[in-house]
């Protein structure tokens, strides 16, 4: 298994024997459904410290990206569980904010959460940039689980998810 790197939002043990690393952007809806699997179907592993889910927000340039950069822009990765429980809310009223133009999203995050701009995450973002370009994603969103790639088009869905976590329990002997 590769060493994880960017690890800034991590939702159960860093240690656990399964990593779910997730490269998305806020404003994706193929990634909203992947998230919805993040809250349905893993918190029984990740409860159990058998898996850790990676958050990694790629800041792809794509026009129909950019309000998730916006919102990234925004988000306060010193407290990462706060900012966690923040994109689980993004991601289900992502039809509520994403046709918002850049000011309304700012007023969005702000008085809903209130979030301002951090300028630390230009930093953070150009290196999950680089990793995203070192391990050629190209598309949101991209879950490796442990090494094995998931890359959009090519979707998974809540029972493949579930099998290759199990083998890959099983791989470590859990």
């Amino acid at each position: 298994m590769s060493e994880v790197k960017n690890d800034y939002l991590v939702l159960g043990a860093a240690n656990a024997p399964v990593q779910v690393e997730v490269f998305l952007n806020y404003a994706c809806p193929y990634c909203a459904t992947f998230y919805e699997l993040v809250d349905t179907v893993l918190p029984k592993y990740i409860e159990s410290n058998q898996v850790a889910v990676i958050v990694k927000h790629y800041d792809k340039p794509r026009e129909m990206l950019l309000p998730g950069t916006l919102i990234n822009a925004n988000l306060d990765y010193s407290n990462p569980q706060r900012t966690l429980e923040i994109i689980s809310e993004l991601f289900k009223n992502q039809a509520t904010w994403d046709k918002y133009s850049n000011h309304e999203i700012k007023q969005y995050i702000e008085q809903n959460y209130g979030l301002k701009e951090e300028f630390s995450n230009i930093d953070r973002s150009l290196l999950i940039i680089g990793e995203a370009i070192e391990r050629n994603v190209t598309m949101v969103p991209t879950v490796f689980v442990n090494d094995l790639e998931f890359q959009y088009p090519r979707e998974i869905f809540a029972e493949e998810l579930v099998e290759v976590i199990e083998k890959q329990l099983e791989k470590a002997e859990v």
